[in-house]
């Protein structure tokens, strides 16, 4: 049996807390699946969400042994006939296309200047 890795991991992760927001979502409740991540976010107090890069570009830095929080990125494109577009197995680049990963930080995991 082969171990996943930790993107797979991840990945799975975040499909199983956008079920139940997939939910809401064909209800009206919310927007989005991310709209729904981001408000499940905000009652932890989680309100200002951004990537590693764009802390780092605003003079931020996160904590030490941080680790990231999920959001639903915009699903890039394959060409499977170019070989510098596959990264890995077929099914790798099946699942990266069907969810795509976006880490993010909080405002709630910065160093203290």
């Amino acid at each position: 049996m082969a171990t996943k890795s930790k993107i797979q991991e991840k990945r799975e992760y975040l499909k199983a807390l956008s079920n139940s927001l997939k939910i809401l979502k064909t209800e009206g409740a919310i927007k989005t699946v991310n709209g729904g991540l981001k408000a499940q976010y905000a009652r932890q107090e989680h309100t200002e969400l951004k990537t590693l890069q764009q802390w780092n570009a605003a003079g931020k830095r996160t904590g030490k042994g941080e680790s990231a929080l999920l959001l639903r990125a915009k699903p890039k494109k394959i060409n499977i006939h170019n070989p510098s577009d596959r990264t890995g197995t077929a099914e790798e680049e099946n699942a990266a296309d069907c969810l795509p990963v976006c880490f993010v930080f909080s405002n709630l995991q910065l160093q203290e200047a």
